[in-house]
């Protein structure tokens, strides 16, 4: 994506922000499979400020304040802006922003960590998210971050090694970026950060009452990636 171009899914969010809000704490692939995991790898956030990087309708940027962090949300799609506003309300600071453009608000060391839960795969580059992550961290910060895992999005018309647009379906197709594994691991690593833990997660015994039907397929191939990598 060019400087200047719109993010690639704000429109498809702008137009299933309401449903999306309705349904992500009902799905199990949410709740049940990827929130757990990334929620694990967060450390105490009590009195820290942390950036929620493509906060979505506000679900981590809640479960952020109600943990005593003092929370600055960013979003590409003013549908889902909304929304995260009608759960937080003031008890959050939410920005528009594109997690593909400097994060102009925030000044060098201002956050103690930052949490992008299922957010990058909009993001076609992702020197630029990571090099600003790694600027506004103070020394010892973390990042946290969940993205679907390169299997998950591998199909047979892909190539394994390129970045390239995928769509998932909604109410509209969501489009997305899909990259191989190296392409997550190594712009985290050349912004200097360091990665502390990398969880493929399995799904929990929750997810198995609530999709049953789904349970020993992602038993055995992963759907979602979590790392948490943290400044020097």
């Amino acid at each position: 994506m060019s400087p200047g171009d719109d993010p690639i899914a704000e429109d498809a969010y702008d137009a299933i922000a309401d449903e999306y809000d309705d349904q992500v704490e009902s799905n199990a692939y949410n709740v049940h499979l990827e929130m757990p995991a990334t929620r694990g790898l967060i450390p105490d956030v009590d009195g820290k400020r942390v950036l929620d990087a493509g906060c979505g309708t506000g679900i981590y940027t809640e479960w952020l304040v109600e943990r005593g962090a003092d929370v600055v949300g960013v979003d590409a799609s003013d549908g889902m802006l909304d929304q995260a506003e009608d759960r937080v309300g003031d008890r959050a600071d939410l920005r528009h922003g594109d997690l593909a453009e400097p994060l102009d608000f925030a000044d060098d060391a201002s956050f103690d960590g930052v949490v992008s839960a299922l957010a990058l795969g909009y993001v076609e580059d992702w020197d630029r998210p990571f090099s600003e992550f790694a600027r506004v961290l103070k020394p010892g910060g973390f990042v946290v971050f969940s993205v679907l895992h390169p299997l998950d999005t591998l199909d047979e018309d892909a190539n394994y090694f390129d970045v390239e647009v995928r769509a998932k379906d909604w109410s509209v197709e969501v489009p997305f970026y899909r990259r191989p594994f190296g392409e997550m691991v190594n712009p985290v690593v050349e912004s200097g950060l360091r990665i502390d833990e990398v969880v493929e997660p399995q799904p929990t015994a929750a997810f198995r009452e609530k999709r049953p039907e789904w349970y020993e397929k992602e038993s055995r191939r992963p759907v979602f990636l979590c790392v948490r990598a943290v400044k020097p």
